[in-house]
């Protein structure tokens, strides 16, 4: 079977990305990714279908799946049974942004490690309880507390992979990308590199990507949960809030500007939809968090 390529929403700003996702049921398209997940299922049981491989999953369960691992986690829910999916994923790829830790030499081990799970893994039924404690730990925290704390959960897997089970006994090559993959992969690219000039609509993208809008709009969901409006305001606020704390050079006016929002109404709304407080707000609570206090 064909698996999708799947683009983990994008943040440019981190390592790694820490996801909740609580829904009726759960990403329903065989797909990958280049990125590594390890997923924990707080709620919802059924069947893992990775590769060629058949694993039944419930709750509390933890995977590790390797970048490009085809796979898709199917519900089975009973006919009286209220459909409910709660799960945490930490996404992130060895060899981009978080790569040189893993060349310092001390990381060797770990290096290894990762190389070597590939064909992913179920974490061990002794370990669920404390990765799972671990991995909501990791959610309330920042900046290099949080990489810290992912380090901490890479070695502790690492120190039990005897307690593992494995998901594949090798790892294939991952399947041709298809035409309508490469488009959408081509024109995330573009957004990433043009986000910020306003005029970058819609039809622009879509012409970009030889397609038209509506089936831009519909393959892009698809491979990425979202709309193409999410994902590019995403990337804007993730700007603006860089710009915000970075220096107090930049009027809130100016940030929204630069940051691709030709209107300041249009910037307070976005912002506070995605960040969940105005810019004035966020940059309040911000310098109270970083400013010390004697």
């Amino acid at each position: 079977m064909k698996s999708l390529q799947f683009s983990v929403p994008a943040d440019t700003n981190k390592s790694i990305r820490i996801q909740e996702d609580i829904m009726p049921n759960f990403y329903p398209y065989f797909h990958r990714h280049t990125e590594t997940q390890i997923m924990w299922i707080l709620k919802g049981h059924g069947t893992l279908a990775i590769e060629q491989n058949l694993f039944t999953f419930e709750s509390g369960d933890i995977f590790y799946l390797g970048a490009n691992q085809s796979h898709v986690f199917k519900g089975d829910f009973k006919e009286n049974e209220k459909q409910k999916v709660h799960a945490i994923s930490i996404f992130f790829d060895p060899d981009k942004k978080i790569a040189a830790f893993f060349d310092l030499p001390e990381f060797e081990e770990l290096k290894n490690f990762i190389e070597h799970s590939k064909v992913g893994f179920q974490v061990g039924s002794k370990l669920k309880a404390s990765v799972g404690e671990s991995m909501a730990a990791l959610q309330k925290t920042q900046g290099i507390e949080q990489i810290i704390g992912f380090i901490k959960i890479l070695n502790h897997l690492m120190q039990n992979r005897h307690l593992h089970i494995p998901l594949s006994s090798e790892k294939n090559l991952p399947n041709h990308i298809s035409d309508n993959d490469q488009r959408i992969i081509d024109a995330q690219n573009y957004i990433k590199k043009n986000f910020t000039q306003y005029k970058l609509t819609l039809d622009a993208i879509a012409k970009e990507a030889c397609m038209t809008p509506q089936a831009f709009c519909r393959s892009f969901k698809k491979r990425t949960r979202i709309t193409y409006i999410q994902y590019l305001n995403e990337l804007r606020v993730q700007r603006a809030c860089r710009l915000l704390t970075s220096s107090s050079m930049y009027s809130i006016s100016s940030v929204a500007f630069n940051s691709g929002f030709n209107s300041l109404t249009n910037f307070n709304r976005v912002f506070k939809s995605i960040m969940k407080y105005s810019p004035k707000e966020y940059l309040k609570h911000y310098k109270e968090a970083t400013t010390d206090h004697e």
